[in-house]
């Protein structure tokens, strides 16, 4: 028995890190890194954020984070705003370019996945379906 859950943990492992790896190298020309394109991501779902909570999203430091956002305020991806409680506080928020950079890249990915699906046939498509949902569970266990 357990010799069947080490193949299958071992076989697991092999065809997530392929399609994470794969995964992630499809890309919009252009298109930032992974660390720049989380904080994106991250703004694009919660609006204004600080630099400490962009790097705790990232597990990142704040330094790491500081060099980020600097260069996506170069690209004029992000933009600096004051907090309306607190005008101390510095805030980032996507610019439209920053909004643009995000939609760009999850319908690339979004398309490259489907096309991917599209190649298996319906028995295959129903068994991903199914073990997806598995898949979760394990990954937010």
């Amino acid at each position: 028995m357990s010799e069947d859950i080490d193949e299958v943990s071992a076989e697991l492992r092999r065809a997530v890190v392929r399609l994470y790896s794969r995964f992630r190298s499809e890309r919009v020309d252009g298109e930032v890194p992974d660390a720049a394109l989380l904080v994106l991501i991250v703004l694009d779902k919660q609006d204004r954020m600080s630099l400490s909570d962009l790097a705790d999203a990232a597990h990142v430091t704040l330094g790491s984070m500081s060099q980020t956002v600097r260069r996506l305020e170069q690209l004029a991806y992000v933009t600096k705003v004051r907090g309306t409680q607190d005008r101390r506080k510095v805030l980032f928020s996507l610019t439209d370019a920053g909004t643009a950079a995000v939609t760009a890249s999850r319908r690339h990915r979004r398309d490259w996945l489907k096309g991917r699906l599209d190649e298996l046939t319906a028995a295959e498509r129903d068994d991903i379906a199914r073990v997806a949902p598995l898949l979760l569970r394990i990954a937010d266990s």
